[in-house]
């Protein structure tokens, strides 16, 4: 290994260590108290050092977004790999984003953050940007691609346009997955408690609602569909 590979190598290292204590902090404190020198100290590196790999705490923040957007880009792209029916997939993708954020609350918050920009100065400071934005394309143009599929294996109407059934199924479940979110780390949101709704049959209400729409008449829709939600 020559030296400009090792110097990459422990470079990406120390990335992934300040992202690590960031992540943790963001969970211990909320994103809203995130602070510089508490992640320098979290990660034992030296402020000066923390600076050269995040220009500020946005960037900080984004960083983890693009960490964030990756993992949950390759899980919602991995459905398509299975030997399912396109609706299937849509259901297995709408599942793989709740649980996600279920299980990641940290990563959402930094998505949250993203999609909240409006700083220009933030919007173009930031190297994150851009890969962000492209890992959320790349889920976008993997739920274009199950709708495509269903609609040729039969199990999707092909009456509809496939980007256009995409967005509205994406902005929908968007919504819901926030809810979920707001349920889940908000002791203030108690929309679900008041209402005695239970955040399986929500998802499972919703995901049969979508079939009823959009699949075909010879696709029944019988799935069960609580399981596929780890949510508990």
């Amino acid at each position: 290994m020559g030296i400009s590979e090792r110097k990459e190598r422990e470079k990406e290292r120390k990335k992934a260590l300040i992202l690590e204590a960031a992540e943790e902090l963001i969970l211990e404190k909320g994103l809203d108290h995130l602070n510089m020198d508490e992640v320098a100290d979290r990660a034992e590196v030296s402020k000066g050092s923390l600076y050269l790999y995040f220009k500020n705490k946005s960037d900080l923040v984004l960083g983890i977004c693009h960490k964030a957007s990756g993992m949950l880009s390759k899980e919602i792209a991995n459905v398509l790999t299975k030997d399912i029916p396109g609706i299937e997939m849509v259901y297995t993708m709408g599942a793989a984003y709740l649980n996600f954020v279920r299980s990641h609350p940290e990563y959402f918050r930094s998505m949250r953050f993203f999609d909240s920009l409006k700083d220009t100065d933030q919007l173009s400071e930031s190297d994150y940007i851009e890969l962000c934005q492209s890992n959320k394309d790349a889920s976008f143009t993997s739920m274009v691609r199950a709708i495509q599929i269903g609609m040729q294996d039969g199990s999707i109407q092909d009456t509809y346009d496939a980007k256009e059934l995409a967005m509205l199924l994406w902005s929908t479940s968007h919504g819901l997955v926030n809810m979920a979110f707001m349920h889940q780390n908000m002791p203030h949101f108690r929309l679900f408690e008041k209402n005695k709704i239970e955040m399986k049959s929500l998802f499972a209400a919703y995901m049969k609602l979508i079939g009823c729409g959009i699949a075909t008449g010879e696709e029944e829709i019988n799935n069960d569909l609580k399981s596929i939600f780890e949510t508990e």
